[in-house]
């Protein structure tokens, strides 16, 4: 089976906003990604939620607001944890790391749509290091 398996995922939220505040004459747009997630554990089944907003609606540099959440089904078999890692090793590595590109995929079809801007492709990053910088700024 593995340590940790991927069952699958749904989508919680998505949506894409115009930004009404949108100035074009700034001929710049600033776009800064915030990524979040949460867990729940209920024995060796790990549901793990990751959510991401791009733009803002109050910005005059960004010209939308998109967000996208979803929630990834994990298993977690500490049988095989050979390395005795945990699960919340796996939970902060591997399904974050899991879901992400399923995130980039919905952001990037829901900008891409938008009909009157460039799709927007999420950069290529390692989400947990991205989690764990996000919560240091906040202590």
């Amino acid at each position: 089976m593995g340590v940790f398996k991927f069952d699958h995922f749904v989508v919680d939220e998505m949506s894409y906003t115009k930004n009404p505040n949108y100035d074009k004459s700034l001929k710049k747009i600033i776009l800064k990604p915030e990524i979040s997630s949460n867990n729940e554990i209920d024995g060796m089944s790990v549901q793990v939620s990751l959510k991401v907003i791009v733009g803002a609606l109050d910005v005059k540099s960004t010209p939308f607001q998109v967000k996208v959440a979803v929630t990834g089904s994990f298993e977690y078999s500490p049988a095989e944890d050979d390395g005795g890692y945990g699960i919340d090793t796996f939970i902060r590595n591997n399904a974050v790391a899991t879901l992400y590109p399923y995130v980039r995929s919905l952001v990037a079809n829901l900008t891409m749509s938008s009909g009157e801007f460039p799709g927007y492709n999420l950069p290529t990053i390692n989400v947990s290091k991205v989690l764990d910088q996000t919560k240091d700024d906040m202590i």
